[in-house]
C-alpha cells in the first residue's frame, strides 16, 4: 500500500514537471525506483512465507518433543472425555518413580477409580502395603487433566492442584504423565 501511494505521488509530480530532456531521465529513474520497490515487495513476501513455514516446522518439532503426539486420539479418532474414563484403572507399570519401575502382583493391585469428575487412588507397594488412599477432582480439557488432590489428616484438609498429560488412550488402556513429578503410569481398565 505504501509503495502504491509512493508511486502515485511520484507519477503526480512527474506530470507537473516541465517536459524537457530531464523528463526522460526522471521517468527512467522513476521506473527504476518502481521496479526496485516491487522487487523488495516480492522479497519481503517470500521472506515472510519462509519465516511462516519455519515457525510451523518449529511448532511441529516442539509438539513432537515436548507435546503430545497425534496418537492421543483413540483408534476411532474420538477425543477422550470424562465419561470414557469412568471405571477402575489398574496400574500396569510406573516409570520415573524410583523403586517402582517394575510392579509385581501387589503393585498391580494399585488403581485409580474415575467417577464423574472425581477420582480415587489406592496405591500399594510391592509388599502389598497400602501407601496411598486419596482422591480429589479433575477437569479434562483435550489431553490435559487438571487434578485437585484432597488430602486429609489430623491437622486439616490440604488441596494440591497439578496437571497430568494423557499421552495415549484407548478403550482399555491409558498412559498418563504427571507434569509435576514427570512420572508416567500405564493403566488398564478392569472388567467389572
Amino acid at each position: 500500500m505504501k509503495n502504491k501511494v509512493l508511486i502515485l505521488a511520484l507519477l503526480g509530480i512527474a506530470f507537473m514537471v516541465p517536459t524537457h530532456g530531464t523528463e526522460a531521465q526522471f521517468l527512467k529513474r522513476l521506473g527504476k525506483k518502481t521496479k526496485e520497490a516491487a522487487e523488495r515487495g516480492v522479497e519481503n513476501t517470500v521472506e515472510r512465507k519462509a519465516e511462516q513455514k519455519a515457525e510451523e516446522g518449529t511448532d511441529k518439532a516442539i509438539e513432537t518433543v515436548f507435546g503430545v503426539p497425534k496418537k492421543v486420539m483413540d483408534k476411532n479418532g474420538d477425543t477422550l472425555n470424562a465419561n470414557s474414563l469412568e471405571g477402575i484403572w489398574h496400574y500396569e507399570s510406573l516409570e520415573g518413580v524410583p523403586g517402582f519401575e517394575s510392579l509385581n502382583e501387589c503393585g498391580k493391585k494399585s488403581n485409580i477409580t474415575y467417577s464423574g469428575t472425581n477420582y480415587h487412588v489406592l496405591f500399594y507397594d510391592n509388599d502389598c502395603k497400602l501407601l496411598t488412599d486419596s482422591g480429589g477432582t479433575f477437569e479434562l480439557e483435550g489431553n490435559i487433566m487438571t487434578v485437585t488432590a484432597i488430602a486429609q489428616d489430623e491437622m486439616g484438609t490440604t488441596k494440591v492442584k497439578t496437571t497430568q498429560t494423557i499421552l495415549e488412550h484407548g478403550e482399555d488402556y491409558l498412559v498418563i504423565k504427571d507434569d509435576l513429578t514427570g512420572a508416567v503410569v500405564n493403566l488398564t481398565k478392569s472388567e467389572q
